[in-house]
């Protein structure tokens, strides 16, 4: 893919005819990211006339699918402002420094419909994983992103943007790292159907291989995402096991660093000084208060010899 006269690094398979995203590789750069500290204002989504016709823009909009919906699917209640299918990028153009590679992930190419909910959830958690992951280790990620199944209506019926059976919202979302250096892999699977009708769908990811690594929790929904190895991942997803032919998917599990323990502030250093400083005081009165009680017991010594002397006097 080119954009402003440079080459984003996106491998794209796609469907020409039924106007459909299968999968997209790229390359995270943990370095870069975490030394990046500029902000791209994201453009409108650029029109890629080689692989999507003109008006593609058109079938995103809450308009048509409203009347979609209505007409075609016999559901008038399931578009609304909070409720509906928008571009879901598979590579995200926050995985990129350079803004040319940014504006680039705005093709179509690269963009799938996608719940708004699931975009901006379930989705987003996975992405930032993957990048915090990056940042936190500096190293560069090989990163797979696809499609998968069919979505239904509530009818049962499958789900096109187009009334002709083309762009097909996909059951599932995917997204696979690899770590260069170890060869050690993870993946996510993300259902796109936020009333969960594909449920009995389910792809056989996770167990206690995947799940005892409790550093990824955060970035799965319980019920809406899943991580899996790599094997698991394409055992179940022919789009993966495609994307990811090449790379030994029976490789370890990739891990996150453990979270470093926050370094103990100086405040809490002065005030473990000052405790000391009167655990010394409180030593140095029970010295001054012991030799107090031996003086006492001095005097009284004294005043019992006066008595003595005092009594042979009188005698």
């Amino acid at each position: 893919v080119k954009r402003n006269g440079g080459i984003v690094d996106l491998e794209i398979c796609y469907d020409e005819f039924l106007l459909k995203t299968i999968y997209v590789k790229f390359e995270i750069d943990g370095v870069s990211l975490k030394n990046f500290d500029n902000v791209i204002i994201p453009p409108l989504v650029t029109q890629n006339i080689n692989l999507y016709p003109e008006n593609i823009a058109c079938f995103y909009s809450k308009n048509h699918q409203a009347a979609l919906f209505k007409y075609i699917y016999n559901s008038e209640d399931v578009i609304t402002d909070s409720s509906f299918l928008t571009e879901g990028h598979l590579a995200s153009h926050s995985d990129f420094t350079e803004d040319y590679k940014q504006l680039g992930t705005f093709f179509y190419a690269n963009i799938t419909p996608q719940w708004k909910s699931i975009n901006q959830h379930a989705w987003a958690l996975i992405e930032s994983a993957i990048r915090s992951y990056a940042i936190d280790t500096g190293e560069i990620l090989e990163a797979y992103a696809g499609t998968h199944g069919q979505a239904l209506t509530d009818s049962g019926q499958p789900l096109f943007l187009m009334d002709d059976g083309r762009m097909p919202v996909a059951a599932w979302l995917w997204k696979a790292v690899v770590h260069r250096s170890t060869g050690a892999g993870i993946a996510f699977v993300c259902r796109n159907d936020p009333s969960r009708r594909t449920v009995a769908a389910i792809p056989p990811c996770g167990g206690a291989d995947v799940y005892a690594d409790g550093h990824w929790n955060a970035s799965t929904v319980a019920g809406m995402s899943f991580r899996c190895t790599l094997q698991q991942l394409a055992e179940a997803i022919p789009e993966a096991a495609l994307a990811i032919d090449g790379v030994d998917a029976d490789v370890g599990l990739l891990k996150r660093p453990s979270p470093t323990p926050p370094p103990k502030s100086s405040e809490s250093v002065t005030m473990a000084d000052d405790d000391d400083d009167d655990d010394d005081g409180e030593d140095e009165e029970e010295d001054d208060d012991d030799d107090g009680e031996d003086e006492d017991e001095d005097d009284d010594g004294e005043d019992e010899d006066e008595d003595d002397e005092e009594a042979e006097k009188d005698g």
